[in-house]
């Protein structure tokens, strides 16, 4: 039996809110597109005139374009195709719907829906399943590391106060140090597999927190001649617990100072008031930056970009952050510098106090 063509009503099948709908055509073994319409047009970046009478090459990157072709080509020889899509950081999820007349393809009807929301939340719930195995190994790994390395501290440091041999001090000063390093990581490994734990949220003044923390960290900085500039025009008392902060601080801080080249550079911090009901904490640096497949990876567990790194520094971060209901966003290009965005809630007894000029 030929397959019928019957009039088709565009408009029925706009989801005019979430999606789109767009037509093409075959021609000279060319795609064109003839039509299209939708306000996630806009979203993605993209308007009916850069995309009406074009193929895929004209308004798409080469990769993708090539892509795409083996998906319109499949929905022209007649099958009906469900594919993802993503075009300016927006993910759409599209039918291409054949129209034949007489057995051949003479349009392609397709539509699509925003479906960022919903990757999104996949990708969260990704990250919380893995979170959770490696809580529980950490957990165990911790326990199993502490015990021994407890004794062997012990140890080491009764070892110093009684030997006799002065050129065995260096040695071991260097083995308590390796050990407390090690005590480290078990802490951040202890504190992945039980975030909740020994959080003490105060009311406190964070811009004395945030000057604190850069004091702590000048000297560093002035081994390599770097300045950290903190313009602080405000005080703000958040609700919060001051050493797990103080720790998100001081590592970021960090890692924009090892970022930064030496002599003359400066790292800069601000603190303000984001919207009537949070704050943001914003680190700048002028550093070797970090590639975008990397920037994708930072908060995966035990991923460095670090030659000695751990890979738990920054999810320490982030798990901190995320017991204090805010959200941490980097952004960062090869050559140019980072940026780091924390913003925190604040609580609805919070006080904000100018600060005289």
């Amino acid at each position: 039996m030929n397959d019928q063509c019957t009039a088709v009503d565009y408009e029925q099948f706009i989801p005019r809110e979430t999606g789109f709908i767009f037509k093409f055509i075959k021609k000279d073994n060319r795609f064109i597109h003839t039509f299209i319409e939708g306000k996630l047009i806009e979203k993605v970046g993209l308007c009916p005139d850069v995309v009406i009478g074009r193929s895929l090459t004209g308004f798409l990157p080469p990769d993708q374009a090539k892509r795409k072709e083996s998906i319109y080509e499949k929905a022209w020889s007649g099958e009906q195709v469900n594919y993802e899509g993503n075009i300016g950081g927006i993910h759409y999820l599209a039918v291409l719907n054949p129209i034949r007349i007489n057995g051949e393809t003479v349009e392609v009807i397709g539509t699509a829906i925003d479906i960022t929301h919903e990757k999104t939340r996949e990708k969260q719930v990704q990250q919380m399943e893995k979170l959770s195995v490696v809580g529980e190994l950490a957990a165990g790994i911790a326990h199993e590391i502490r015990n021994p390395l407890t004794s062997l501290k012990g140890f080491a440091k009764i070892v110093k106060e009684s030997v006799t041999d002065q050129k065995l001090i260096p040695y071991l000063d260097i083995m308590l140090d390796e050990m407390d390093r090690i005590n480290q990581i078990v802490n951040e490994f202890m504190f992945i597999a039980k975030p909740n734990e020994n959080v003490h949220f105060q009311f406190m003044n964070f811009s004395k927190l945030v000057t604190d923390c850069i004091h702590f960290m000048e000297p560093q900085a002035n081994l390599k001649s770097i300045k950290i500039e903190f313009d602080v025009k405000m005080e703000i008392i958040v609700d919060c617990d001051r050493n797990q902060m103080k720790q998100v601080l001081i590592n970021l801080l960090q890692n924009a100072i090892e970022a930064t080249e030496d002599n003359g550079h400066f790292i800069s911090v601000s603190l303000d008031e984001a919207g009537a009901e949070s704050v943001m904490i914003t680190i700048r640096d002028k550093g070797c930056g970090i590639p975008e497949p990397r920037l994708k990876r930072l908060f995966e567990p035990f991923y460095s970009t670090k030659e000695k790194g751990t890979g738990l520094g920054l999810l320490t971060c982030k798990r901190i952050i995320d017991l204090h209901q805010g959200s941490i966003d980097i952004e960062s290009q090869p050559g140019e510098g980072t940026t780091i965005r924390i913003v925190l809630p604040r609580n609805k007894n919070t006080v904000t106090l100018l600060i005289a000029e």
